[in-house]
């Protein structure tokens, strides 16, 4: 019987996942549709445009962590490191505790360019929001409050305060 229960829990995660991607795919795609491509304003190869949404989603990382990130010789992050920082998307700081290691962070006009690359067109979600009937919107409005705390509550678990 638990099994049965799991399966059931397991197959309606999945058919939740693929309607979510979905619905991100269509938002993309209504997005790019109406000209909104912000990718193609940033001076960055795509190397570098990578090693942003890394470094910005991690709140930085040593240099041989994004190399491997990124799937890159360590040799490769300096140049790539020095274009950043030459661009003020990215800074080095030492290491408070060994002299050795050195982070690579991203700065606030990095974190603005992620904000400005990952956002959705509010205007797009209001196109699609205005879709729907009246009626239905406070439930939509309600299932995206709980999706919202379970994933505030995925990145508290992946992110924990600092001691």
């Amino acid at each position: 019987m638990c099994a049965a229960r799991e399966q059931r829990t397991s197959t309606a995660a999945e058919t939740c996942t693929d309607a979510l991607s979905a619905l991100v795919q269509a938002l993309r795609t209504i997005q790019v549709s109406q000209g909104d491509r912000p990718w193609l304003v940033l001076d960055l190869t795509m190397a570098q445009l990578k090693a942003l949404i890394l470094l910005v989603q991690s709140g930085g990382l040593r240099s041989r962590d994004l190399a491997d990130g990124l799937g890159i010789a360590p040799s490769a992050t300096t140049p790539l490191v020095d274009r950043l920082v030459e661009q003020k998307l990215a800074r080095r700081d030492n290491d408070a505790e060994d002299r050795r290691i050195i982070w690579i962070r991203p700065t606030a006009k990095a974190v603005a360019q992620h904000e400005k690359l990952m956002q959705t067109n509010r205007s797009v979600l209001q196109e699609v929001l205005e879709e729907l009937p009246a009626g239905e919107r406070q439930k939509v409005y309600e299932s995206m409050q709980l999706l919202l705390k379970s994933a505030q509550r995925v990145l508290a678990r992946r992110n924990p305060p600092a001691k």
